[in-house]
């Protein structure tokens, strides 16, 4: 009774509160917000506050659409993204809904953002984003010096010029893998490398320019596995590009830090007519970027509210000093 009265307030706890009773009584609560399906973004951030280092490292979150395809938590999503600090590596999914030119100017302010997903909605047939807006999002990203660290993007049903989504996304300094699902890509198969700036469709010769292989390196295995959830998707796709793609730059850490959000997807069940995978070599190793370890606690930071003292409504504070002693 006493666990699960603390699992229940738990989002009211100060992170002082949990330190305080020690990571013994801690983790139980932990564990059962896990195993009843009851863990949540806002209690990680209060628990990840007092434990760093004992939480799983790799977090990840399913948000629901509210039966619309207006995105209407996006702002609220890429708000919280926004003060992770940087030792985190951010994946976002947003499926299945009608995104436009301000959803495209909010993510570049998630700046660990490392793999991104977009599935745009067309309840009306088109799509509410066009190519002049997409150029516009490349060059906002430019000049903001936004999603250095974005390595690999799939984007699906925009009906963006494939000659504007080559040379927009060239402009991002550290991607180098681009899946174009339903998008206008049929002239893209088999181009050489420079009718479309410096991307290359994957194939098994330019795959063996990076050293690598299909048996080793095929992103489309890894999409439309059926045995894995789209938040598994989402890392292998990121760690295998990092692996063998990146992988002069890159530093194997299996317990890097990463926080998923996976955002829409149950709308529709979306079949993608012809996928197409583009790939291209960083031109310097400038563009490196690591994966690095996780930070002690005296190194976190955060910024803006984060930075403020939680505080607990008057009237709902809880004395959990003799709900705790319950655990022994």
């Amino acid at each position: 009774m006493a666990l699960r009265s603390c699992a229940y307030h738990s989002q009211l706890f100060e992170h002082a509160t949990l330190q305080w009773a020690g990571w013994h009584y801690a983790q139980k609560i932990y564990q059962h917000l896990i195993e009843n399906e009851a863990w949540t973004y806002n209690a990680w951030n209060i628990f990840s506050d007092a434990y760093p280092n004992e939480l799983n490292p790799k977090q990840q979150f399913h948000i629901y659409p509210r039966g619309s395809y207006e995105p209407r938590e996006l702002f609220s999503i890429t708000n919280r993204l926004s003060k992770l600090d940087a030792s985190f590596v951010t994946f976002l999914s947003v499926r299945n809904f009608s995104l436009t030119f301000d959803h495209l100017k909010a993510l570049l302010n998630i700046p660990t953002l490392a793999t991104l997903i977009l599935e745009q909605a067309r309840p009306n047939g088109t799509s509410e984003i066009s190519t002049r807006n997409f150029i516009d999002f490349g060059r906002a990203a430019r000049e903001k010096k936004a999603l250095r660290y974005l390595r690999v993007l799939i984007l699906s049903d925009f009906g963006i010029n494939q000659k504007a989504v080559c040379e927009t996304l060239a402009g991002f300094p550290a991607l180098q893998l681009v899946g174009l699902l339903n998008t206008k890509v049929r002239d893209l198969v088999g181009l050489p490398q420079s009718a479309h700036l410096p991307w290359t469709t994957v194939t098994e010769s330019e795959l063996a320019k990076f050293g690598t292989s299909y048996s080793e390196f095929d992103p489309e295995v890894i999409w439309k596995a059926t045995h894995l959830t789209g938040a598994e998707k989402v890392q292998q796709l990121y760690e295998a590009t990092m692996k063998f793609i990146a992988k002069p730059s890159y530093t194997s850490n299996e317990r890097y830090r990463s926080m998923c959000i996976m955002y829409g997807g149950s709308l529709m069940v979306n079949s993608y007519e012809r996928t197409v995978w583009l790939i291209r070599h960083l031109p310097t190793p400038a563009n490196a970027v690591p994966i690095v370890d996780p930070p002690t606690p005296e190194t976190r930071h955060r910024e803006g509210p984060a930075l403020k003292k939680r505080k607990i409504r008057t009237g709902k504070q809880l004395d959990v000093g003799p709900l705790l002693g319950a655990f022994q």
